[in-house]
């Protein structure tokens, strides 16, 4: 058999630094003096023996290839403890994002090595985790061993709960992480700032803080933020002050025309309603892609230039996706472009084939509610949804309701609600607003008793 090897990078690097040299050797400086800042495995290429053939194969099936041929070796009764061929097979199915391959992989690791190697299992942890399978995730991390040696397991894990959507899971496991001794690092809080936006402010403030003198301590110590890292920063609601320090350092390091960080840099001017520079940004950039121009469409969303922009983009090589539309609609309903909006709706589903989501929906009924069209939104909902509607579509209904002081319709869209979301404070006193409005005040005071006393209507 001929043999070559395919290296794979145990746990891959959210930084990079200068030059190759400078590199290691910070590397290597860090590591020895300051272990317990940066508590995370090191990762070096790990051989994995192939057939040379396989190499014009593609990925995958190299992949299926080398799990059979290793299969077959077990079933002989060939033992392999040797972790590295476990952890190349893992860090190789993250890569491709091959979680039916990883599960393969995961019934041939003998148990005994599982349980003791912290390595295998943090990598196992994280293929789970990025690929939707957090409750998995999260058994493999009750019994891991030695999971407070290092920050790896918990980034993982926080960032699946993050990019499920369960923030306050994510947010959960990080404060357990602090409680438990396991402290942060450079990785971490990429994953966690998008969780903490729901939280509140003086816990935001403090979070950004201490991330911000993780992220300067890296730049000390000589090592560069990627621009993963730094789009993190940049888009997590930063205060001004410190985002045009962002900026400036990476103004600085000749790397403002990144795709990915100038796209961060328009996020973040546009949360500052720094429209010029949002301007100048985009205009300047001498690339861009579907991402840059929904951030210049969104900034705009509170004008009719939303739209010019739009008809820019459709002369440009970006394919407008189903963000465009979400953002082109709420532009539509908040300015009353009642027909613009109705056109739109049908050029992402007829032209650009997009299968309209729950936004959509929500944004046709906010666009017909806000400007008095209340039968046509109702009519919407009950006649040209394809899916039945959620709380986001009946709360734009119910909201419209209140703007027009239509009680009729805002009761039907209050009761869906009240089952949808029970605990929704919000719907209880929109309804008490419009029955106020309608001069309905037995009803105001039922629906406020209601309240008080926690029952259902």
């Amino acid at each position: 058999m001929n043999l070559c090897f395919l290296n794979t990078s145990c746990l891959g690097r959210s930084f990079s630094c200068s030059s190759a040299k400078k590199k290691y050797e910070k590397h290597d400086k860090i590591y020895r003096t300051k272990k317990s800042k940066l508590p995370f495995p090191r990762s070096h290429p790990t051989p994995l023996l192939t057939d040379q053939k396989f190499q014009s194969q593609s990925k995958l099936h190299a992949l299926e290839t080398v799990i059979n041929k290793l299969e077959s070796s077990l079933k002989n009764g060939v033992v392999i403890n040797d972790p590295q061929i476990f952890a190349s097979l893992l860090e190789t199915c993250f890569q491709l994002k091959a979680i039916d391959y990883g599960i393969k992989i995961h019934r041939l690791i003998p148990e005994k090595l599982l349980r003791k190697n912290v390595g295998i299992s943090s990598k196992l942890l994280r293929l789970y985790a990025c690929n939707g399978q957090v409750e998995k995730a999260h058994e493999m991390f009750d019994v891991m061993p030695d999971r407070n040696s290092s920050a790896f397991p918990w980034n993982s894990l926080i960032s699946g709960y993050a990019e499920e959507g369960l923030y306050e899971d994510a947010l959960a496991l990080y404060f357990q992480m602090v409680e438990e001794g396991v402290e942060p690092d450079q990785y971490t809080f990429p994953r966690v700032l998008k969780a903490w936006r729901s939280g509140d402010d003086s816990s935001w403030h403090g979070l950004i803080v201490e991330a911000m003198s993780i992220l300067w301590w890296m730049i000390e110590e000589g090592c560069e933020p990627d621009s993963v890292t730094l789009s993190a920063f940049l888009t997590s609601m930063l205060p001004y002050k410190i985002g045009t320090q962002i900026h400036g350092w990476v103004f600085r390091r000749g790397t403002e025309w990144n795709l990915s960080v100038a796209n961060s840099l328009i996020v973040f001017y546009s949360n500052q309603d720094q429209l010029e520079k949002v301007k100048w940004l985009f205009e300047c950039m001498p690339k861009r892609d579907v991402v840059s121009w929904n951030s210049i469409i969104s900034a705009h969303s509170k004008d009719s230039a939303a739209i010019e922009y739009f008809s820019r983009m459709m002369d440009s090589d970006a394919s407008p996706d189903g963000i465009t539309f979400v953002t082109l609609l709420s532009a539509c309903a908040h300015l009353g472009m009642v027909k613009d909006g109705e056109r739109m709706f049908s050029m992402m589903v007829e032209r650009y084939q997009i299968s309209p989501s729950m936004e959509h929906y929500a944004c046709m009924v906010n666009l017909y509610a806000r400007a008095g069209l209340i039968s046509e939104a109702y009519d919407f909902v009950v006649n040209r949804m394809e899916v039945e509607a959620g709380p986001t579509v009946w709360g734009a209904l119910l909201y419209g309701c209140y703007l027009h002081g239509n009680a009729e319709v805002g009761e039907i869209a209050a009761n869906h609600l009240f089952e949808l979301e029970p605990d929704g404070e919000h719907n209880f006193e929109l309804l008490i607003k419009i029955y106020r409005k309608a001069g309905r005040y037995k009803d105001v005071e039922r629906i406020r008793s209601m309240m008080e006393r926690g029952l259902e209507l």
